[in-house]
């Protein structure tokens, strides 16, 4: 069961895709009720223009995520923003796998992916009370690194931090 990436951008049916699943994505994560991110529907009109931002933004990388070429999630891998300055190159910003295709290695099959191809310094945060993501994270960053990486605790989140290298058969960023 090959997991592939696919740049989102360069196909208006992956973008719609995105779109009917992001309020799903939403919806995950407001239900820690923990502040952090809002009910699906609490701010009409925002997800639309916040998905507009992902694919007209140059330091973004939007994919979606495709198991045996079907449709399978979605990643958005961003360069941080200049302001606060951080000690990263890049940041999981976004990332999906829809219900019935977790559990399978999807999502660590796509997070090992989009670390190859991008070599570099990594942030990747998540809501402190989203045990299935904390665990998922701590197995995948822990595996792709041999244990070297740091988690940091703070403002209602944890951060983990780590270098990836890329390998020569990855595409360039």
């Amino acid at each position: 069961m090959p997991v592939t990436l696919r740049d989102s951008r360069d196909s208006a049916a992956d973008r719609a895709w995105i779109r009917a699943v992001y309020r799903d994505y939403l919806a995950e994560l407001s239900a820690s009720r923990s502040g952090l991110f809002p009910t699906s529907g609490d701010w009409p009109g925002r997800d639309d223009d916040l998905l507009a931002g992902w694919f007209a933004d140059p330091g973004a990388h939007p994919f979606v995520i495709l198991l045996d070429g079907a449709h399978a999630g979605f990643a958005l891998v961003a360069r941080p923003p200049a302001f606060p300055s951080r000690p990263v190159d890049f940041r999981m910003s976004d990332f999906f796998v829809v219900g019935p295709l977790r559990r399978r290695g999807v999502g660590a099959g796509a997070a090992t992916l989009l670390f190859t191809r991008f070599a570099g310094r990594w942030e990747v945060v998540e809501d402190e009370y989203n045990r299935s993501a904390l665990a998922f994270w701590r197995r995948v960053i822990g595996h792709h690194t041999g244990g070297r990486y740091t988690e940091v605790r703070g403002s209602g989140e944890v951060c983990h931090r780590f270098s990836t290298t890329r390998h020569p058969e990855a595409p360039p960023a």
